[in-house]
């Protein structure tokens, strides 16, 4: 197991302090208004129309709000440091879905740089044509001059921001106030559905849904946010509120000013060419503004991530990127990794974008589908994140912000993964392989973070609920399972116990293991116990046993397995088998049978003694043999066989053959052939002449095999002399023999259950 930093080392050590408005919601209202509302709105309403367009921008926009309020519920509920969607997650799904989800969200913020970069450069060519051979090089000057901006520090980037918003704002103000003279009903009535041809609206969503994917670009900046529990939900859904409204005015005015083949062709030139007034330039300025800061914003968020993992240390190598430089801890390795992600990916566009191109088959178009998968996906694993903390009522959920309910996460989960898979099947299911094995891949480290998350509370509520229900469902033999406590005195030298219980149970029962330590006279048990208990837990961990293990200090061992059989349970979920060794001293015959008749008489508990064992004959592989099965009655029978057929499932057990051992009539074989085959078990059938000794015969026939069940009927022999000689019987007959199991039954399992 591999122990982590814990993350209290903060990413934001330092940090810029930010409030609200310069924090959350400048970034996130300039990442929101970016490349789409100027480049892709016009085209996307063209081809779908406005009811369809409304549509989409709703559904965009609900997706968007659920994961604000639940990125708003798990930030008002934790401390807050840097690495903001990926510190939010990984402290409540814990490090192997958090780093998971961490990488992915790198990723999506580093692919949406390229994205908005591309949408300055096409805006430019298209307004001056002769520029168009040097689309590359514009690509890579205006990425030049954001790395620029971020590398000096996330204050500058912030100071910029200021500038851009207002040059956006008289932007936003003169391409929407032009063509409003131009508005006529008739014109908004023909836009009103889609255009011809256009059959799925699912292409034109994946084309806009980057649009309102800008709520991260504030969460991003959760280390350097003075009061992040305050300022990320009020900043993000002020943000996202104010750019919902401005792409519904953008959306109603082109409906009813633009006609609809210009939209589709022209999506941009028709807002330079009705700009107010006529400055076109104040439009082309604000293209640029928008996404330019946009790709700024993100540009600023992916390197605060990619520090967050490597604070954390989740993944070999990574943890080179938590040291930051300066006072305010600016990420500067991480921004390197940023720019050479984002580069190739500029020139490769740069180089499709050289030659003249529709806007259907702009790089744009093809980029925004890779950006709207990852960004779906995010948003889903963050709206997991929120149902699993709230429904897992924790008392320790207690977030200041109180419009949150689970639903809305589970809407959010369910809509981003629907929505992903309909704009792309193939690369969805890619995505999710991708996610899945960075998860499992975490898990096979075995990350050990000190930060809590919210897994076990969410496991505790599920469980508790099923406990509820459990005792309402009617108890069938058909619902059988084996619950086995195991009692041991000493588990380090009778692990054989433990491991022949995990073979009978084959993960599907619950299997306990109970150390009941005698000590007469001892009043301060309290530290023996726990002390004991601790070290139980420990050898279940290095042994790798799925078993739930304690311990019963009591001055006597009768006392102590009365209170044992009484209280070890969790109703309805109690022990329906109890597993012990066979006593060899003579001293303890008597008490045994005193014991195990109060397990099966009082109790009504089966019982399952191992009569040769220890620790030398734990089960190993085998290429093959037989499980004698010795056939005494019915109810014994069924237990027996259910036990032996459960060890066949185990890979190191599949090639044994069951053999029965039957001493009756050809009648009772027939029938049992018969019931066997009802039960589905194919097993061989031994036929043994009547009134023969088992002890007799049993050495004859199973000496060779590899396990041996026996009905045990004597179990309830009351006279210490039958005790004593069954006592002497058993350690003369079976010292040489394999493993073998007397078995007594309560008759709960059915064999043709």
């Amino acid at each position: 197991m591999e122990r982590k930093n814990s993350g209290a080392e903060a990413v934001n050590s330092g940090g810029y302090n930010f409030g609200t408005f310069g924090g959350v919601y400048t970034p996130a209202l300039l990442t929101i208004l970016g490349l789409v509302m100027y480049m892709r709105t016009n085209f996307v309403l063209g081809s779908a129309g406005f009811v369809n367009t409304l549509i989409i921008l709703g559904v965009g926009a609900s997706i968007s709000l659920a994961t604000t309020l639940s990125i708003a519920a798990i930030a008002t509920n934790t401390e807050v440091r840097g690495g903001g969607a990926y510190y939010l997650i990984s402290r409540v799904l814990g490090p192997s879905f958090g780093t998971s989800i961490g990488l992915t969200l790198f990723v999506s913020q580093s692919l949406a740089i390229p994205f908005n970069i591309l949408g300055a450069s096409e805006s430019l060519v298209t307004q001056w044509p002769e520029l168009r051979p040097y689309f590359p090089l514009l690509n890579l000057s205006l990425g030049g001059i954001l790395a620029f901006f971020v590398w000096k520090g996330a204050d500058w980037a912030i100071r910029v921001q200021y500038v851009i918003m207002a040059v956006l704002g008289i932007s936003v103000m003169v391409f929407l106030l032009g063509p409003i003279g131009n508005f006529s009903l008739e014109n908004f009535v023909s836009n009103l559905g889609p255009a011809e041809g256009v059959v799925s609206m699912i292409p034109l969503f994946a084309i806009f849904f980057p649009a309102v994917t800008g709520i991260m670009a504030g969460v991003n900046m959760s280390g350097d946010l003075k009061e992040p529990h305050r300022s990320i939900p009020r900043g993000t859904l002020a943000a996202l509120g104010t750019a919902v409204a401005l792409y519904f005015v953008q959306i109603f005015i082109a409906a009813g000013s633009f006609p609809r083949e210009e939209m589709i062709r022209t999506p941009y030139q028709i807002l330079t060419s009705n700009a107010l007034w006529g400055l076109w330039f104040m439009v082309l300025a604000g293209v640029q503004a928008a996404t330019l800061s946009t790709a700024l914003g993100w540009m600023l968020g992916a390197p605060r991530v990619l520090q967050s993992l490597g604070v954390d240390n989740v993944l070999p190598g990574i943890r080179v990127f938590r040291k930051g430089v300066g006072p305010q801890n600016e990420p500067r390795r991480a921004i390197v990794v940023v720019i050479l992600i984002v580069l190739p990916i500029l020139l490769w566009a740069g180089m499709l974008g050289r030659s003249e191109s529709d806007v259907e088959h702009s790089p744009i178009n093809l980029m925004s589908e890779l950006v709207s998968l990852f960004f779906l996906f995010t948003y889903a694993i963050i709206n997991i994140a929120a149902f699993v903390e709230s429904h897992g009522a924790n008392p320790s959920f207690r977030p200041r912000f109180r419009f949150f309910h689970w639903t809305v996460a589970v809407y959010g989960a369910v809509a981003c993964s629907i929505a992903a898979f309909l704009i792309d099947l193939w690369l969805s299911v890619a995505a999710i392989v991708i996610i899945g094995g960075l998860y499992f891949w975490s898990k096979y480290r075995n990350l050990e973070m000190e930060y809590g998350d919210a897994r076990r509370g969410f496991l505790y509520s599920r469980i508790r609920s099923m406990l509820l229900q459990l005792p309402r469902l009617p108890l069938h033999p058909k619902n059988w399972r084996p619950t086995i406590a195991v009692l041991v005195e000493e588990p380090e030298k009778r692990s054989d116990l433990v491991e022949y219980a995990l073979l009978f149970s084959q993960h599907r029962g619950i299997l306990s293991m109970i150390q009941i330590i005698e000590l007469p006279g001892c009043l301060e048990f309290g530290e023996l116990r726990t002390k004991r208990l601790r070290a139980l837990r420990e050898l279940c961990r290095e042994r790798e046993w799925q078993v739930f293990p304690t311990v019963v200090v009591a001055p006597e061992f009768d006392v102590a397995l009365h209170t044992v059989l009484q209280s070890h349970s969790l109703d309805p979920i109690r022990p329906n088998i109890i597993m012990m060794g066979w006593p060899h001293q003579k001293e303890r015959v008597r008490p045994f049978f005193t014991h195990l008749q109060m397990i099966v008489n009082d109790f009504n508990r089966s019982a399952l003694l191992l009569a040769n064992g220890s620790d030398a004959s734990a089960p190993k592989r085998f290429d093959g043999g037989t499980i004698d099965i010795w056939w005494q009655s019915q109810k014994g029978g069924s237990l027996i066989t259910i036990l032996a057929y459960l060890v066949q499932l185990d890979r190191n057990w599949r090639k044994s053959v069951l053999r029965i051992f039957l001493m009756d009539s050809k009648a009772e074989e027939k029938r049992i052939r018969q019931m066997l085959e009802r039960a589905r078990i194919p097993a061989e059938i031994v036929r043994i002449a009547p009134g023969t000794k088992l002890h007799v015969v049993l050495p004859r026939f199973s000496f060779n095999a590899e396990l041996v069940f026996i009905e045990f009927p004597d179990y309830n022999a009351r006279d210490e002399r039958r005790q004593r000689v069954n006592h002497y019987l058993i350690e003369r007959e079976l010292k040489n023999m394999p493993p073998c199991f007397l078995v007594v039954s309560n008759g709960e399992a059915d064999l043709l259950a």
